[in-house]
C-alpha cells in the first residue's frame, strides 16, 4: 500500500507532536512511557523544594516531584504530589522527607520507609517532614566564624604601625637565623659524617669485643666478692687498736715516762754530750798540738823520761 504524500505529512506530524510531548514532559522529570504510582505530602514549607526534583530512595532515583500547590482548605499547607515507580511499593507509616542534596543542587525528596506489613494505595498521603537545611547547620559555624573575625579585629588593633614594624623585623630575624642554621649545617656537613662514621666505628669495636667486656666485667665481679669476702672488719679492728697503742707511746714519751721520754724531754743528755764533745775536740786539738805528751817510744828501746 503506498501511501500518498499528505499521508505521510500526517504521520510526521503526529510523531513528533508525541515526542514534543513526551520530551517536555522528559525535562519536567516525568516519563510517561514508564508506568508509575502517584502519591501526595503535606508541608508547612518545603524549603525551596521545585517541581521536577528528584524522589529518592536510598540514594537511588525512584520518581519525581510532579507539581506543588497550596492546600485548598488549609492554606498555610503546601500539598506535594510525587510518582514513584510502579514496581516499588510503599510500606504505611512510610515518611516523605525534604533534604538538601548539597549546597547547590536544591533539594529532593527523601521516601523513608517503615517495616510495617501493609502499602499505601495509589494516591494516598505521606507524612511529609522538612529535615534541617545545610543552611541551618552552617549558621552555628558562621557565628563563631563571626566571633574569630572580631577577636582577630581586636588582637589586631592593639599592633600599631611601630609594634607591626617590630614584629616584621623579628620575622626577618628569625629567617636570617633559619639561612645562617641551613648553611652551618652544610658547612658542618662533612665533620657531622666524620663523627658519625667514628661513632659507628666504636659502636663496632664494641660489638666485636662484646665478649672481651664481658670477660672483664666478670673479672671485676669476681674481685668485687674477693673483697666482700674478706675480713677487713678484723683489719679494721687491729688498725685502731694500733693507732691506740701508738698513741698510748705518744703521751708516755710526751709525759717523760721511759727511756725515749727522758732524752726526749729531759735536756741533760744533750747538755753532757756537748760537753763531752767539747772535751773531745779539746783533747784532738791539744794530741795535733803536743802529740809528744800522749805517745812515747824509742827505737832502742830506750825509756824515756
Amino acid at each position: 500500500m503506498k501511501l500518498n504524500k499528505e499521508t505521510k505529512i500526517g504521520i510526521v506530524a503526529i510523531i513528533s507532536f508525541a515526542l514534543l510531548i513526551w520530551g517536555f514532559n522528559f525535562l519536567k522529570g516525568k516519563n510517561i512511557i514508564v508506568t508509575s504510582n502517584y502519591y501526595y505530602s503535606v508541608y508547612d514549607h518545603i524549603d525551596g523544594l521545585e517541581a521536577a526534583s528528584p524522589v529518592m530512595l536510598s540514594g537511588y532515583k525512584v520518581g519525581v516531584v510532579e507539581t506543588i500547590k497550596f492546600h485548598k482548605k488549609y492554606r498555610s499547607k503546601i500539598v506535594i504530589r510525587f510518582s514513584v515507580e510502579k514496581g516499588i511499593k510503599i510500606p504505611r507509616n512510610s515518611i516523605a522527607v525534604i533534604e538538601p542534596a548539597s549546597i547547590i543542587a536544591g533539594k529532593v525528596l527523601m521516601l523513608d520507609f517503615s517495616d510495617a506489613p501493609e502499602y499505601y494505595l495509589r494516591g494516598d498521603t505521606l507524612t511529609g517532614i522538612v529535615a534541617a537545611g545545610l543552611e541551618s547547620q552552617l549558621i552555628p559555624i558562621k557565628d563563631k566564624a563571626e566571633k574569630l573575625i572580631v577577636s582577630l579585629d581586636s588582637v589586631l588593633s592593639i599592633f600599631d604601625a611601630e609594634r607591626r614594624q617590630s614584629l616584621k623585623n623579628s620575622l626577618n630575624n628569625i629567617e636570617t637565623i633559619t639561612n645562617d642554621v641551613s648553611g652551618l649545617v652544610a658547612d658542618e656537613k662533612e665533620k657531622l659524617s666524620k663523627i658519625l662514621s667514628n661513632f659507628e666505628s666504636i659502636s663496632a669495636n664494641l660489638k666485636n669485643n662484646n665478649e672481651k667486656i664481658s670477660t672483664v666485667l666478670a673479672n671485676f665481679s669476681s674481685i668485687s666478692d674477693s673483697l666482700a669476702q674478706a675480713n677487713i672488719k678484723s683489719t679494721v679492728l687491729n688498725a685502731n687498736k694500733m693507732f691506740a697503742e701508738l698513741s698510748d707511746i705518744s703521751g708516755k714519751i710526751n709525759k717523760g715516762e721511759g727511756t725515749i721520754g727522758l732524752l726526749i724531754n729531759n735536756d741533760s743528755l744533750y747538755v753532757n754530750l756537748n760537753k763531752l764533745a767539747a772535751d773531745l775536740d779539746s783533747l784532738v786539738i791539744d794530741l795535733n798540738e803536743h802529740p809528744k805528751r800522749y805517745v812515747h817510744f824509742s827505737l832502742f828501746g830506750k825509756k824515756d823520761k
